[in-house]
């Protein structure tokens, strides 16, 4: 008797989501769907059906998962900054002598293929005319702006310089020159260093010159 092999395939159903996973996976879809849309129309211009457009969802998707057009974009803001200080506190968490190296090559990425700036100009503007968005966007600012003038004076520190002056204050006017730049100059490109960074990176070498 001659013996036959029938090979049976099962056809695994993938792994259902649970609730939680659905809503997180639905409230990335929208943010990167509207930091595509500011980038293209602006702050004004980027009304909740061209983000729901742009994301594959209903205007439900939206108010389920933030209050408003504003509270989208604070989020999306929050996350480029908490990005941003992330791996700051990496950097100077390295061995003092690797610290200035790590900023220079961080900074040389900074910004690159990324609306950033932009998206703080835009809710900037806003805030000057909502008081009650400002209220948010300022609060938002200010928590950046300590969390990088904790940063700078770790950098400083490495550095053993003096700090030349209030580290809010640096903070602020680094943060400001950083946008700054990146918007007097076009879109970065894949491969080509941050132009902002290198002049801020020239700027931190004079200041923590011995």
């Amino acid at each position: 008797m001659t013996g036959i092999t029938i090979g049976i395939q099962i056809a695994v159903r993938p792994k259902r989501l649970t609730r939680a996973q659905q809503q997180a996976a639905t409230r990335e879809r929208l943010l990167a769907a509207a930091e595509q849309v500011i980038a293209r129309h602006g702050y004004g211009g980027a009304s909740i059906d061209l983000i729901t457009a742009e994301a594959g969802y209903s205007k439900g998707a939206v108010y389920s998962n933030f209050d408003s057009k504003e509270a989208l974009f604070l989020e999306l803001l929050r996350l480029y900054m908490e990005r941003d200080m992330a791996e700051l506190e990496r950097i100077v968490s390295l061995e003092p002598d690797k610290i200035s190296g790590a900023v220079t090559a961080w900074l040389e990425s900074m910004h690159v293929e990324k609306d950033c700036p932009l998206l703080a100009s835009e809710l900037q503007l806003q805030a000057r005319r909502s008081p009650a968005f400002a209220k948010r966007y300022y609060a938002l600012q200010e928590q950046q702006a300590r969390t990088l003038a904790g940063i700078l004076k770790r950098y400083f520190k490495a550095a053993s310089a003096p700090l030349p002056m209030d580290p809010l204050d640096l903070a602020g006017s680094m943060t400001a020159l950083a946008h700054g730049l990146s918007l007097q100059r076009p879109p970065g490109k894949p491969g080509v260093p941050s132009a902002a960074g290198r002049i801020i990176d020239g700027l931190l070498k004079i200041l923590t010159q011995r």
